[in-house]
């Protein structure tokens, strides 16, 4: 009897309905700011999402428009536009994308197309695709969705724009001798101007000549340069050699110098031929007795003679009477004789004492002679 009572009662529960749950109340939409110049593509299984917008919207006719397309995708995926893009009946002018950056969950990269739209109205973007790549090296593709945007005309402002009429043509007295005589002159004062500035860039240009001091007398610079080699010494340190080639270099340079001879790149020999061409010119100078020394200067530089040091002394002395016998004297002018030939006509004559014998006449140190000039022995060769 229990059994059966058990029985009916599983039956009775079974049979019942079950209660049906209250329905949860559906959480309410979430205010998100979106603004209506940007479209989303949907996600669907792509791990790439895409975005687009347009600017400026409204554009006026045939103005660059800016499509900005940001694509965001996981670390590890590449991201680039498909070659030979075409956006008809929009007229694609460049592209340019930006580098990766991290948005702290992946990469994103912006595209901007350079766009321009030649119809007035409503224009849409149409959808092309964006290729990207896969960590494993798989290539698909996420589509950029369409977006719209208007294209205003430059007379939008008016109802019903119409062409406006030509202005009335003025009238100009032809022929206009004041225009002509106008652009005459200004395009001689042009002319004159040019060739002015390249005649003063000429005269600018011209070659000026370079005014340089007088060259030092040649006997000046003998009779220094054998100071200083008296100075030097160097027959009295046994340097024979070196003083009788400087010795030699001195006479030479001063008769090339003086007289014009080119003394300095000849030997004694060579020299001999043009001494003698040149015998009136250095006179009182003998040839011959330039050749003699210098012939004497060669046997100490060539043969190794060795003079005794007083002779070493004695050539600088003979060589400074050569000098000092060719300087040229400079004339005096009247003015400076004119006080002398006063004073002398001025001056007191001396009287012969009338006992003694007559005094000797007055003659000038100039004619005075000298000791003859030491040269080399020729007992010494």
């Amino acid at each position: 009897m229990l059994s059966l009572l058990h029985g009916l009662l599983a039956t009775l529960l079974a049979q019942a309905p079950a209660p049906v749950p209250e329905p949860e109340p559906a959480p309410g939409p979430v205010d998100e700011p979106v603004s209506e110049d940007i479209s989303t593509a949907p996600a669907g299984d792509s791990p790439v999402a895409i975005s687009a917008r347009v600017t400026p919207d409204p554009s006026q006719i045939g103005d660059l428009i800016k499509l900005e397309v940001t694509v965001a995708y996981p670390t590890g995926y590449a991201v680039n536009v498909p070659l030979g893009l075409k956006l008809d009946p929009l007229h694609l002018v460049s592209v340019e994308e930006s580098d990766p950056e991290s948005t702290g969950q992946g990469l994103r990269k912006v595209f901007t197309f350079t766009i321009q739209h030649f119809n007035v109205g409503e224009a849409r973007t149409p959808a092309f695709p964006i290729t990207y790549v896969a960590p494993d090296g798989a290539v698909q593709t996420a589509q950029v969705p369409p977006h719209s945007f208007t294209v205003t005309a430059l007379l939008a402002n008016e109802a019903d724009p119409k062409r406006q009429g030509e202005d009335p043509p003025i009238s100009l007295e032809y022929p206009n001798h004041r225009a002509e005589t106008a652009i005459y002159y200004t395009a001689g004062a042009l002319v004159a101007g040019f060739v002015s500035a390249l005649l003063w860039l000429r005269w600018r240009r011209r070659p000026r000549p370079v005014v340089l001091p007088p060259p030092e007398p040649a006997d000046r610079v003998a009779l220094r340069a054998l100071d200083r080699l008296k100075e030097a010494d160097y027959a009295g340190r046994g340097e024979f050699q070196l003083h009788y080639l400087m010795l030699t270099e001195i006479l030479k340079g001063y008769l090339e110098g003086r007289f014009g001879i080119d003394a300095l790149e000849r030997t004694t020999d060579e020299l001999r031929a043009a001494l003698l061409r040149s015998e009136a010119a250095i006179a009182p100078l003998k040839p011959t007795d330039v050749i003699r020394f210098l012939q004497q200067c060669d046997l100490v530089k060539f043969a190794r003679f060795a003079p005794p040091a007083g002779e070493a002394a004695d050539a600088i002395e003979q060589a400074r009477s050569m000098v000092q016998a060719t300087t040229p004297v400079s004339p005096t002018s009247p003015k400076e004789q004119a006080p002398k030939d006063m004073s002398s006509a001025t001056a007191p004559k001396e009287q012969a004492p009338k006992d003694g014998p007559p005094a000797p006449p007055y003659r000038p140190e100039s004619d005075i002679p000298t000791e003859p000039v030491p040269k080399f022995k020729e007992d010494d060769r």
